[in-house]
C-alpha cells in the first residue's frame, strides 16, 4: 500500500509552526540583544562623561600653569628688586593670579 501525502495539509500545518517558530526566535534575539545594547549606551555615557571631565580637567591644568608662570615671573621680580637693594615696598601683586 503507497502512502500519498497531501501536501496542502502538509503545508497548512507547516505554515503557521515555520511562522511560530519564526516569531519566537525573533523575540529571542531581540530580548537577547537587550542587555547587550544597554550595556554599551551605558559604556558610551560613561565615556562622554569621561570625555567632558578630561575636558575640565585640561582647562584646570592650564589655568594652573597660567598661575605657576605669573608667579615665577613675580618672584623673578621680587628677587631683582631685593638684588638691586631697593627698598621697601615690593613690586606691585601680579594681575591675573586668582581670575
Amino acid at each position: 500500500m503507497v502512502t500519498v501525502i497531501d501536501w496542502t495539509i502538509v503545508a497548512s500545518f507547516a505554515v503557521p509552526v515555520l511562522a511560530l517558530c519564526g516569531t519566537w526566535l525573533t523575540v529571542r534575539i531581540q530580548h537577547r540583544g537587550k542587555p547587550e545594547n544597554a550595556l554599551i549606551d551605558q559604556m558610551q555615557e560613561e565615556m562622554k562623561a569621561m570625555r567632558e571631565d578630561i575636558a575640565g580637567l585640561k582647562t584646570e591644568q592650564a589655568k594652573s600653569k597660567r598661575r605657576e608662570r605669573i608667579r615665577d615671573d613675580y618672584i623673578n621680580k621680587l628677587r631683582r628688586h631685593i638684588e638691586e637693594s631697593k627698598p621697601p615696598p615690593a613690586p606691585e601683586w601680579p594681575d591675573g593670579l586668582y581670575d
